[in-house]
């Protein structure tokens, strides 16, 4: 019997292919639109967790509790509050602590082209200085090295809006007098809040040199078990806090904290973007129930007479709900499909409007879940979208319906 149901149910969708194939290509946007952003999504959150899973032996500790302003951006130059070395030597003997480093703030005289103005200058290990730029793209030449000496990194508003002329890679600026060379600029930012547009990184030792100023504004360090970081995060703010008499000044971070904070984000983006693609599977399933509520109507007079000859109206039904469910389910096969294509597409043209921004290739990555869930949810809407026509057809008076002309 259910057979002969899928047969009719094919008939009848052939019979009418050019609607049919308009409601199919309906819900095969809407799959396609949940598919390729579930794949983007799930691109992001391995890029990101990849990334920061490499450092979960590391903890970040700033002056005040915004650390995810100051990671990977402007570096904390702003700060009027600095760490000590006692702080340094409590960290260093909290047992755990493998190596400590800090991040150094201050401000030179910066000549170049015949102009002079102050600017912000960051030193840091070149180590430390690779951990916290790392996703910062360059817009030209490469990153500092060990054992370079009056050489700097500048970010672009520095390199291009800050001076009369450009300054390029391998440019001479002059920092109270002495004479840095530019090995490498960082790619736009100009986002607003804190970003790395007007940055000017050095090495420590040249920092210490130029300005004879040693203003800790952050410190990294790294520990030996990186299950013991969060209770040594926790013992490094209470050496802190206690050596400054406050009990906010010093934030320990760690990386597992920040990633937890991430993927958190990322998740919620990802629920919101797939709420609005699914927008177009409510228009689908509208298109289907329009279908088949039209269908029924052309067909009273077929359905008065299968009535009139034995048919059920279980067996009515039956046959609409197939032709909603083949609709549904191939419309859903080739959204899947065509959401291979097109996530493939969304993520090199986000990768090209972002190459400024960011040096992170998105990789969309398609999952089993995806591809299940999404043939679910096509068979779902199949069903539901066709149980009110089928409802409708299977209540018709056999005798009204064979005399419907």
């Amino acid at each position: 019997m259910l057979k002969d149901h899928v047969k009719l149910a094919v008939k009848n969708l052939r019979h009418r292919m050019s609607r049919s194939l308009l409601t199919l290509l309906g819900i095969a946007i809407g799959i396609m639109a949940i598919i390729s952003l579930m794949a983007l999504g799930e691109g992001m959150q391995q890029a990101v967790t990849g990334e920061l899973s490499s450092l979960s032996d590391v903890i970040i500790v700033s002056t005040g509790g915004d650390i995810m302003s100051s990671f990977g951006g402007g570096g904390g130059g702003s700060t009027s509050e600095y760490f000590t070395e006692r702080d340094i030597a409590d960290i260093e003997r909290i047992q755990g602590v493998k190596d400590v480093s800090t991040q150094l703030s201050g401000s030179a005289l910066a000549e170049y082209n015949g102009k002079a103005t102050i600017v912000a200058l960051t030193g840091m290990d070149i180590e430390v200085m690779r951990l916290q730029y790392a996703s910062q793209s360059l817009h030209a030449g490469a990153f500092l090295n060990d054992g370079d000496q009056n050489k700097i990194m500048i970010g672009y508003g520095i390199a291009h809006d800050t001076f009369d002329a450009d300054i390029p890679v391998g440019g001479r600026i002059k920092f109270n007098g002495e004479k840095f060379f530019v090995t490498g600029i960082f790619g736009k930012q100009g986002m607003g809040g804190v970003s790395s547009d007007s940055i000017v990184l050095m090495s420590t030792r040249d920092f210490k040199a130029l300005t004879g100023q040693n203003n800790m504004s952050m410190v990294y360090l790294r520990v030996f078990n990186v299950n013991d970081a969060e209770s040594i995060a926790l013992n490094i703010e209470e050496a802190i806090n206690e050596n400054h008499g406050r009990k906010d000044f010093a934030t320990a971070t760690t990386m597992t904290s920040i990633l937890e904070t991430v993927q958190t984000i990322l998740t919620l983006v990802q629920l919101v973007l797939i709420a609005i693609a699914s927008i177009a599977l409510v228009v689908a399933s509208i298109g289907i129930m329009n279908t088949m509520m039209t269908s029924v109507m052309e067909r009273t007079r077929e359905i008065g007479i299968m009535k009139a000859i034995g048919a059920t109206n279980k067996d009515i039904m039956s046959i609409f709900i197939i032709e909603g469910m083949l609709v549904s389910t191939i419309g859903g096969i080739f959204g899947i499909i065509m959401g291979v294509f097109g996530s493939q597409a969304l993520s090199l043209i986000l990768s090209s409007f972002f190459s400024s921004m960011s040096g992170t290739q998105l990789v969309p990555i398609i999952t089993l879940m995806s591809v299940v869930l999404a043939v679910a949810v096509s068979l779902i809407v199949g069903v539901l979208s066709s149980l009110y026509p089928a409802w409708k057809a299977a209540r018709m008076s056999p005798i009204e319906a064979v005399r419907y002309e």
